[in-house]
């Protein structure tokens, strides 16, 4: 089978992630506007429910199914089987988390019609296959399907969504625009597999797996959308569930830029396992871990110095309780980042998921606790604390089974240097905010100015990673023009 580039598959994945950061900074300022705090909080509490359902229903197949896939890239009739067990397991899982909503939108009649709405998003669930594509490394057609779906979801938004009444418009919309696109993804996939004999066909044997996979995502549930969860619960005033959704969103978002990174290089590390390259797999990480920290303590430092001049004006002056809550979430960043690349790119694709199992089952309860205490005491603010904790927490477990194949020197060999370069970012770029206005142009001269200043550093300090990556790769790209 053809394989693609890293820096393809990067690209086309890193296009789509980037479309799915656009479309939210132009639909957020319209939707806090028009739904307001307490409609966007009850979707974000239904939604945080209904995000466990979802994973019931995945049950760990997305990143099981594309490392197993991954295996076996040049074996059609074995990569045909696993795909077609695995479908019988999700069939069965989405059932169950479908009655499982009926059940609780019964018992939950304050926003029974909500969940009820929300079921065709559980639906969706079961003709999700983008796992294989990434498994074959087709990225780019997961990257195009989507892309155009999304782009009718956009126009969608501004077209039906007029009152706070609309908020049950506001999820069918998105619930219909997750099924829509994972149905795409079934138009050609006969030509990618062929149907094995019955008795070729056994689904228990990946029972044990999946689950393996199933528990550390539900634990991840804990410290990131159940954070949600236990604000709602643990808080009297709802806003305070918008207020930490809306910052999470600020900091999560930008995540994508190095955790897009994560879903190519499982099938690559996977693909390198399976034909026992270590060498390989080893240069695979020290460059990841590079690219992590450059881009990381940019992303990371840019927004927190943007943040008071970008809330004002995108959300809302009623938003401002955002701003504390992004200062503390911000170091998520790195640190996400850093677990990305040993948990997931790692850990998983060399079959030790289960020290991933233990550092972020580890983390979850860190987290949980955490939350009960800390929520009750200082809100949403609480919660972006704990979840800090969290994923620090869940780093140093990793680091400590991991220091011989991954020397923990090799993880902070970089650090200081761009650590550094962020602050001196953060400083200047700060600073010159208190003379901008808040509006949409100061904050794109803030932007431009710590991009200047953090690249001119890079480049002055003559940046390994610049220097045999990017340059080289601009190069081409104007060779190729020229011709």
């Amino acid at each position: 089978m053809k394989k693609n580039s890293i820096t393809k598959n990067y690209i086309y994945n890193l296009i789509y992630q980037l479309f799915l950061i656009i479309i939210p900074l132009f639909t957020t300022p319209y939707l806090t506007r028009v739904l307001g705090a307490e409609k966007l909080g009850i979707y974000s509490y239904t939604y945080s429910i209904v995000t466990i359902l979802f994973l019931i229903a995945a049950i760990g197949i997305n990143t099981y199914g594309q490392r197993e896939i991954a295996y076996h890239q040049d074996n059609k009739k074995k990569r045909s089987i696993i795909f077609i067990e695995l479908m019988i397991i999700r069939t069965f899982s989405t059932v169950f988390s479908l009655l499982l909503l009926i059940l609780f939108s019964l018992l939950a009649s304050r926003y029974s019609i909500y969940y009820q709405i929300f079921s065709i998003y559980i639906i969706a669930n079961l003709f999700d296959i983008t796992w294989y594509y990434q498994g074959v490394e087709n990225f780019k057609s997961i990257a195009i399907k989507n892309i155009i779906v999304k782009f009718f979801y956009f126009i969608s938004i501004f077209l039906f969504i007029k009152t706070k009444k609309d908020l049950g418009i506001y999820i069918l919309l998105f619930s219909l625009s997750t099924l829509i696109t994972n149905l795409s993804f079934w138009l050609k996939i006969n030509k990618q597999i062929e149907l094995p004999k019955k008795q070729e066909i056994n689904p228990k044997r990946h029972l044990k797996y999946v689950i393996t996979f199933f528990i550390p995502q539900v634990a991840s549930l804990i410290y990131s959308v159940l954070d949600a969860t236990m604000i709602g619960l643990l808080d009297s005033d709802i806003k305070n569930v918008s207020y930490y959704e809306q910052a999470s969103y600020i900091v999560k978002t930008t995540l994508v830029i190095i955790t897009t990174m994560g879903s190519v290089m499982i099938s690559k590390v996977s693909y390198a396992f399976s034909k026992n390259q270590k060498e390989k797999i080893v240069e695979y990480l020290e460059e990841i871990i590079h690219f992590v920290w450059l881009i990381g303590c940019a992303l990371a430092f840019g927004i927190a110095a943007i943040i008071n001049n970008f809330v004002p004006w995108y959300y809302g002056i009623k938003y401002l309780k955002v701003i504390p809550i992004v200062y503390v979430l911000c170091p998520l960043i790195i640190i996400i980042g850093l677990n990305n690349v040993i948990g997931i790119q790692y850990l998983i694709p060399t079959k030790k998921q289960n020290t991933y199992v233990l550092a972020v089952v580890s983390g979850a309860i860190f987290n949980f606790i955490f939350n009960f205490i800390l929520i009750k005491k200082i809100s949403a603010l609480g919660a972006a604390v704990a979840s800090v904790g969290a994923e620090l927490f869940i780093l140093l477990i990793e680091l400590y089974f991991v220091k011989k194949e991954i020397p923990n020197l090799k993880m902070m060999k970089h650090s200081k240097k761009y650590l550094l370069f962020g602050i001196l970012m953060f400083l200047i770029t700060y600073q010159i905010g208190k003379f901008l206005p808040q509006n949409i142009l100061g904050s794109l001269i803030q932007i431009l100015i710590g991009s200047i200043i953090y690249l001119s550093l890079l480049i002055i300090s003559k940046d390994q990673f610049i220097t045999e990556h990017i340059i080289p790769y601009t190069k081409n790209i104007f060779k190729r023009r020229n011709r």
